[in-house]
């Protein structure tokens, strides 16, 4: 490539990511969280305040927590101890850091898309996901959906470049990346271990790269590992396996699960997690209770809920027609990802009928999410972790129909 297409590509990128930038301020501008809610409310006051990780307390005594993964919680709390603002000035930087990652998740996009597609191709296909409404709307929200499409498209991005050989560095990145994505998502466990079994298999990755792998992955989980097993003496990375499976699987569960404990039918229920000692051990207890009663709610009912798990995975890959999200239906969020959805569907058969590692990688990362989600449950902003494969795939689609059309 020569320096004048060298410096026409530069151009071009630097134009992607300062307009992703600058679109992205003006919507956090007018549409943004104004202060911190919830769980992560509690977890940074008490990270702050007593260094603890707690989000219970009983008889003014913190109890640890191991509910939430910990890496947005803990990203919160580094911000908080850099910077010493408070109130809407520490909501407004990390606002702000959230709009820059996800700036840069862009070229993310397009770096993953170029494996695919033409230069030009994939900078529309970038443009497409910098527009998105939703991934607009995100960068103002004080949740983790930031940080797990930001790390999620790193990874994509180097587990494409460790299949390729492009460098001996890459299995480093792609290791610790890996690593800080276990931290912000808890299932992402299952999906790392399916694909690198299935690059190994496929010989893309030798056996000692599979030890340093391992290695760096524990290296970078081990504090947070470390910690769990001197206060719950187990190795885990959360216990909300049960909470979630019963939220997404109980008689009153959409698609977006079911959690309001104050109904009667949960009286039991709540007998039971009422009684537990509130020590150490009282999240793992508690999730336990809920795994128990998740799995009796599938065995005595296995084909409603079979059934649910279908109603969760269309909502999760088109829409969902029931969503109780306030502004889910509005058209500027709809549209979007309803055309992306359904463009995307037949660019399944398209991408995927040639035998090429990448995609299989590709293939295995959407179906692992999607069936993921449908056991649990889907909220609207999980999308985002699978749209980026869902316009590679709508682009394929309609790049097949256009040279097919051409062929006539």
């Amino acid at each position: 490539m020569n320096i004048k297409n060298l410096a026409n590509k530069f151009s071009l990128i630097s134009g992607l990511v300062l307009f992703s930038l600058i679109i992205r301020l003006l919507t956090v501008y007018f549409f943004r969280d104004s202060h911190i809610d919830n769980e992560w409310k509690i977890l940074l006051e008490n990270l702050v305040n007593y260094k603890s990780y707690s989000y219970y307390t009983f008889d003014n005594q913190l109890i640890p927590s191991a509910y939430m993964p910990p890496m947005y919680a803990f990203f919160l709390y580094s911000v908080k101890f850099t910077t010493h603002l408070d109130g809407i000035s520490f909501v407004n930087t990390i606002i702000f850091i959230q709009v820059l990652l996800s700036s840069y998740s862009v070229y993310l996009f397009y770096q993953i898309s170029q494996n695919f597609f033409s230069n030009r191709i994939s900078l529309i296909n970038s443009i497409v996901f910098s527009i998105i409404p939703l991934n607009l709307y995100s960068c103002g929200q004080i949740s983790s959906i930031n940080l797990q499409v930001f790390f999620s498209l790193l990874f994509l991005k180097f587990l494409l470049l460790l299949i390729n050989k492009k460098s001996g560095n890459d299995i480093y990145f792609f290791s610790i990346i890996s690593g800080l994505l276990i931290l912000t998502r808890g299932e992402f466990i299952l999906i790392l271990i399916l694909i690198i079994s299935l690059i190994f298999f496929y010989k893309k990755i030798k056996l000692i790269h599979l030890i340093k792998i391992a290695t760096i992955l524990l290296i970078v989980t081990s504090p947070y590992l470390i910690r769990n097993y001197i206060q719950f003496d187990q190795i885990f990375i959360v216990k909300s396996l049960g909470f979630n499976l019963w939220k997404g699987n109980n008689e009153f569960s959409t698609a977006e699960g079911y959690e309001d404990l104050k109904r009667v039918e949960f009286k039991k229920l709540n007998e039971e997690i009422n009684n537990l000692e509130k020590k150490n051990n009282y999240e793992p207890d508690r999730d336990r209770i809920f795994l128990n009663q998740a799995k009796i709610n599938i065995r005595d009912n296995f084909f409603y809920y079979f059934k649910l798990s279908f109603k969760k995975a269309f909502s999760y890959y088109f829409f969902n027609v029931n969503s109780v999200y306030p502004n889910y239906y509005n058209l500027f969020h709809i549209m979007p990802i309803l055309i992306i959805s359904i463009l995307s569907f037949p660019g399944i058969i398209t991408f995927f009928r040639k035998n090429n590692m990448q995609k299989k990688c590709l293939g295995l990362y959407l179906f692992t999410n999607i069936f993921i989600f449908s056991v649990f449950f889907i909220l609207p902003r999980y999308k985002l972790i699978i749209l980026p494969i869902q316009i590679i795939l709508a682009a394929n689609f309609i790049i097949y129909i256009m040279n097919k059309y051409e062929s006539k």
